[in-house]
């Protein structure tokens, strides 16, 4: 496998530059063998850690993360790129053999455009299946996902648009994979993360705070000259619910994305609601 087959992109932003130290340290002590190159995804800080910087601002000078994703993606001349957030700290040693051996399932099957490295707990397909993946099915939510995974660059371009916004892009940009012909890995969930790290609450970040059972290792383990306290801590039992505010913006940003499909979401919700009572 040609090491320039691959790139590693880093998601993050100026606000989260605290995180950003935390992730390049577990990064060197877990996968210190690492051979693909890294690129940070981020607005307009400079960093100085082993990875090139690309920097994207829109017009208006709002953060716009679909564009800024994109633009960052356009900016890479690899076939294929490890999508990774800031906050997804390793807590254990990735594999360069596991590694190449998602490459190679991509490279074998013309319609994969993603081999996702954790078991995503999504319904999976009994026509597809292989001994470290089973092919996704298709009409599901969070097909689309932000879970450490390989995909081939030009489909992740594709499947993004100017305005997306991670949780957005999640939920609703999952309806533009549906029915399209292209399969989505996901790792068997008889195997062991091929990216390990804790998220029960999606990474070292909730809602803008530490995760505190995240952290704590992290402090105990790496001589970071972090003040955690800056930040804070998210609650350890309770899960935040977003305001009514927040969630009237989520539809929108739905319904400018995918149009009228949104309303499978709003179908999805419902039922939920019902099925609770």
């Amino acid at each position: 496998m040609n090491r320039s087959d691959l790139t590693i992109v880093v998601n993050t932003c100026d606000a989260y530059q605290d995180v950003l130290e935390v992730f390049f340290c577990a990064l060197k002590a877990h996968w210190p063998d690492c051979p693909y190159p890294v690129v940070i995804n981020t607005e307009s800080n400079t960093h100085d850690y082993p990875a090139r910087v690309h920097n994207h601002r829109s017009q208006n000078g709002v953060d716009d993360w679909g564009d800024r994703l994109r633009q960052t993606l356009n900016s890479i001349d690899t076939e294929f790129v490890l999508m990774l957030y800031d906050d997804f700290i390793l807590d254990g040693p990735v594999s360069n053999e596991r590694i190449i051996n998602a490459l190679n399932l991509l490279r074998s099957q013309a319609q994969a455009v993603v081999t996702y490295l954790m078991n995503t707990s999504l319904p999976l397909s009994q026509n597809d299946t292989h001994n470290t993946f089973i092919a996704l099915k298709d009409r599901v939510d969070y097909r689309l996902n932000s879970a450490p995974g390989i995909w081939r660059r030009q489909a992740l371009i594709e499947y993004t648009a100017p305005g997306d916004t991670p949780w957005a892009w999640e939920v609703f940009g999952s309806y533009r994979t549906w029915r399209d012909g292209k399969i989505f890995y996901s790792l068997n969930p008889q195997q062991p993360d091929i990216y390990p790290y804790n998220h029960d609450k999606g990474g070292a970040i909730y809602r803008g705070k530490w995760v505190r059972e995240v952290v704590e290792k992290v402090a105990k383990n790496f001589p970071l000259k972090i003040d955690w306290s800056e930040r804070g801590f998210s609650s350890d039992t309770v899960f935040e619910k977003r305001t009514t505010l927040w969630k009237l913006r989520f539809m929108q940003t739905g319904f400018r994305m995918v149009g009228w499909k949104a309303m499978y979401f709003v179908m999805g919700y419902v039922r939920d609601k019902l099925h609770v009572r």
